[in-house]
C-alpha cells in the first residue's frame, strides 16, 4: 500500500472484485474463470477475492477501502452487493460518495442491476464497467430484531415485510435445501400463503399516523423485488423518499388471483392496495412481522426505517435513465 510522505493513503486504481461462488446456485464459483478472462481481455486491472461466509462480503469491502480501493465489483447477486453496501457504510477511511461500485450479475435475483439496466451479458456487463456510467442512490438503513438482539442493516434495493418476509424466509429456506430454477421465488410465495395471515400494524410514516391490519408492504428504493416483481414500480432511488406499497387484509385467493398484478407494474389498480412516500417509517405490530432485505430473510418488528439521499455511486447501464422527477405523494 502506497503513502505519500506525509503517510496519507494513495488511492489504488485497481478494481476490487469479490465473488460469491455460492449465488445464483453456484454461477459465481462456475462461471468465474469466464468472467476473470473477460475482464483480462478487456484490460481491466483487478485485484479479486472469493467470499467464504454470510457477512464475509462485508469485511473484504472494509479491508479493500482501508488499503485504497475506491472501485468495487461485485459478482453475485442482490445479497452481495447490499454486504459490499454495507462494508462501504461500515468503513470510515473515506466518504461513502468516495466508492464507486459495479456488479456482474450472477445471483438469482439481480433485481439491483434490473433497475439499473446492468447487462445480464458478462461481455456487455464489463463495457459497462468501462465506460463508468456513474449514479448516486439513496441508501436505506433498517432496525429491527433478530433472536432478541436489535440490529442495524444498510440496503440498496428493498424491504419486504408482513407476508414478503414470510416469502423471503422460505425462499432463503428452499435455497438453502439445493432447490433451484427461475420460480423459486414463486414456489416460496406459494408455500408462505398457506400459514400467513394478516397482523395488526401502527405505524409513523414521517409524521402521519397508520393503524390497519396489513397483509405485507414492500420499501423501495429500486423498483424491482422479488427477481423481476414490480411492487413497487413507481419508485425513484435518488428522491430522498421510500415508496412504500401498502397490501391490507386480502383473501388468499385474492392473492393468487391477482399475481399478475406483482410483475406488470400495476399494482395499484387493487383496491386493496395503496402507496406512501416518506424519509421515516417506524412499524409496530402484534404479532411481530418478519422482513427480507435486498432479497435475503433477516429479523422482525418492531422496525425503523430511514433514508440517507445520494450516499453510493454505482455504475449504471448504457440505457438507464435518471428520473428527475418527483411523483405527488399519494
Amino acid at each position: 500500500m502506497k503513502v505519500n510522505k506525509h503517510g496519507i493513503k494513495l488511492e489504488n486504481n485497481s478494481w476490487k472484485v469479490i465473488i460469491n461462488p455460492k449465488a445464483g446456485s453456484g454461477r459465481g464459483h462456475r462461471d468465474w474463470p469466464v468472467i476473470k478472462a473477460l475482464l483480462e481481455e478487456n484490460g481491466l486491472k483487478f485485484d479479486f477475492e472469493f467470499t467464504r461466509k454470510r457477512y464475509h462480503a462485508v469485511e473484504l469491502t472494509v479491508s479493500a477501502i482501508n488499503e485504497g480501493y475506491t472501485k468495487i465489483i461485485a459478482v453475485g447477486g442482490d445479497g452481495t452487493v447490499n454486504e459490499i453496501v454495507n462494508g462501504i457504510f461500515i468503513q470510515k477511511a473515506i466518504p461513502t460518495t468516495n466508492v464507486l461500485l459495479g456488479t456482474i450479475a450472477v445471483g438469482t435475483g439481480n433485481d439491483w442491476a434490473r433497475t439499473y439496466k446492468v447487462p445480464w451479458n458478462y461481455t456487455d456487463a464489463i463495457e459497462a464497467l468501462l465506460v463508468q456510467r456513474d449514479f448516486l442512490q439513496d441508501v436505506g438503513l433498517a432496525t429491527f430484531y433478530e433472536t432478541k438482539v436489535h440490529h442495524s442493516r444498510y440496503f440498496a434495493n428493498a424491504v419486504g415485510i408482513g407476508f414478503d418476509g414470510a416469502v423471503g424466509f422460505r425462499f432463503n429456506r428452499l435455497k438453502e435445501l439445493g432447490r433451484k430454477g427461475k420460480w423459486l421465488y414463486v414456489m416460496a410465495l406459494v408455500h408462505a400463503l398457506i400459514q400467513y395471515r394478516s397482523t395488526n400494524v401502527t405505524a409513523k410514516v414521517d409524521e402521519k399516523a397508520i393503524n390497519s391490519e396489513i397483509f405485507s408492504a414492500t420499501l423501495g428504493i429500486g423498483k424491482f423485488n422479488g427477481g423481476g416483481m414490480l411492487q413497487v414500480p413507481d419508485a425513484i432511488s435518488d428522491d430522498g423518499l421510500f415508496d412504500m406499497t401498502i397490501i391490507r387484509k386480502i383473501s388468499k385467493w385474492n392473492v393468487l388471483r391477482n399475481l399478475p398484478l406483482l410483475y406488470n407494474g400495476r399494482i395499484y389498480d387493487h383496491p386493496k392496495i395503496s402507496v406512501v412516500r416518506a424519509k421515516s417509517i417506524v412499524i409496530h405490530s402484534l404479532p411481530s412481522m418478519p422482513m427480507e432485505l435486498d432479497g435475503e430473510a433477516v429479523g422482525h418488528s418492531p422496525f425503523d426505517f430511514s433514508i440517507v439521499p445520494k450516499a453510493i455511486r454505482v455504475v449504471v447501464g448504457a440505457t438507464f435513465r435518471e428520473q428527475a422527477e418527483v411523483l405527488p405523494m399519494s
